[in-house]
């Protein structure tokens, strides 16, 4: 499996010790430069690869800045270039433009799921880490959502 990771997993993951998980189960991660350039501080795994885009893909990005953020912009583009499995956002625009452009999708809260089918983490662990994002680290999830995954998790039904 290949991934293109935006900022905000970078982070979110990071924030939670759970970044260094994903070596364990995708073959192939990378993220763009504009990504990077947004990490504000926060290490990349040397797993991460740092890509950067054609120019091509550089000159929309420059032209399409607006709503999206550049980081956004240039992991959408790159995860179009690359072909990849998934390109990694949490952001609601940045998630409707790449499926616009028919990209796959998934987020932070979608790769800790990932981790926990793959067996790198625990369905407690991995409900734990959901908790500290929510509780600790800012990161919004609607109840609904949260309760669906809850059960997903600890098979409630």
């Amino acid at each position: 499996m290949k991934i293109v990771l935006n900022t905000s997993p970078i982070i979110f993951l990071s924030k939670i010790d759970s970044i260094k998980f994903l070596a364990e189960c995708i073959d192939e991660v990378y993220a763009p430069k504009g990504v990077v350039d947004e990490l504000c501080g926060y290490e990349l795994p040397s797993f991460i690869k740092v890509h950067t885009l054609s120019k091509t893909g550089a000159a929309y990005v420059s032209g399409a800045l607006g709503q999206l953020h550049q980081g956004e912009l240039e992991a959408i583009v790159l995860a179009q270039e690359m072909n990849v499995d998934y390109v990694v956002l949490d952001d609601l625009l940045a998630r409707r433009k790449a499926q616009r452009l028919e990209l796959a999708i998934i987020g932070t809260l979608g790769l800790l799921l990932l981790l926990e089918k793959r067996s790198v983490l625990s369905a407690e662990e991995t409900w734990h880490k959901i908790r500290q994002l929510t509780e600790q680290h800012g990161m919004y999830i609607a109840p609904q959502i949260l309760q669906q995954i809850k059960n997903q998790l600890f098979y409630i039904h």
